[in-house]
Order: structure tokens, then C-alpha cells, then sequence
């Protein structure tokens, strides 16, 4: 038996806008180094179908983590799926799962869905949902910003 995570969060920005903050790598730093005493060694994406996503963070005092996502559908800006390996180096050993991720248009903001499956344990899970959360809340700054900067420069 393997464990699901779901997690929904509703953005103030059309999906063009959090798609591309999801996977801009100009936009990665505060998502994945955002929180105090983390910080982001390495960041570099190929997005398209067949192409990978590596990140490299690390806590202060603790061994680094490496994150790749391999893609297995990439449309722009409505749908993300890949394969998801994360090797954390506290524990010594990698998490391989499954990600779906859907970017809904609801009256000009994005309602993100993300799907991640797979997990062999409730626990790993439940791990991850604290890193996706704190993930999301930095992103939900980083789309707040380029979004204000989209709609000032549409007011020019």
C-alpha cells in the first residue's frame, strides 16, 4: 500500500503567472532557501517532456538534499507531471514518487493542485507536507511580487 498527498492552494495571480514562478529558475531562491538557516547550492531546469529539474538545498549543520524531477508532461500553463526523486541527507536514502500538478484558472486567480503519490509511509508523507507547505507559502510571495510587477507595467 502506498501514500497519497493532496495539497490546494489558491493564488491571487492568473496560472501563467504561478506556473512559471513553480518553474523559473530566477524564482527559486525564496521558495527552497526561503525559511531562516536554509540555503539553495544548486538550481537547474530543463523543462520540457524528458527534461529534469535538480535542486540542491541544505539546512545549516545538516547534509544537503537533492531534489530531481524528471518530466513526463509539461503544459504550459495548465498542467505539470513528473517523476520525483529526493534524496535527503539526514536520513540517508531517497523518496521516489509520482507528481501531478494542475493550475486552474478561477476567475483570474490559479487554484494549484498538487498530487504527489507513492509513498510507502505515512510518515514520509507527512514529512513532505511540511516542506511542500513551507514551499508554497514562499512561492505564494514570489507570485504576489511578479504579479503586481505584471499589472504595473500593464498600467503604463
Amino acid at each position: 500500500m502506498t501514500h497519497e498527498l493532496r495539497i490546494e492552494r489558491l493564488f491571487d495571480a492568473p496560472p501563467e503567472v504561478v506556473f512559471d514562478a513553480f518553474v523559473d529558475p530566477d524564482a527559486q531562491q525564496e521558495p527552497y532557501a526561503g525559511d531562516p538557516g536554509w540555503t539553495l547550492d544548486e538550481f537547474e531546469t530543463d523543462l520540457r517532456v524528458g527534461g529534469t529539474q535538480v535542486a540542491v538545498m541544505r539546512q545549516e549543520g545538516h547534509e544537503p538534499d537533492r531534489e530531481t524531477r524528471l518530466f513526463t508532461e509539461v503544459d504550459r500553463p495548465h498542467r505539470l507531471c513528473f517523476r520525483h526523486s529526493m534524496a535527503v541527507g539526514d536520513w540517508g536514502r531517497t523518496i521516489e514518487t509520482e507528481m501531478t500538478i494542475t493550475f486552474e484558472d478561477q476567475d483570474g486567480k490559479t487554484l494549484l493542485t498538487m498530487v504527489q503519490t507513492g509513498f510507502e509511509t505515512e510518515k514520509d508523507r507527512d514529512d513532505f507536507l511540511g516542506g511542500w507547505t513551507s514551499y508554497l507559502d514562499s512561492l505564494q510571495r514570489v507570485v504576489s511580487a511578479r504579479h503586481a510587477e505584471n499589472e504595473r507595467g500593464a498600467a503604463q
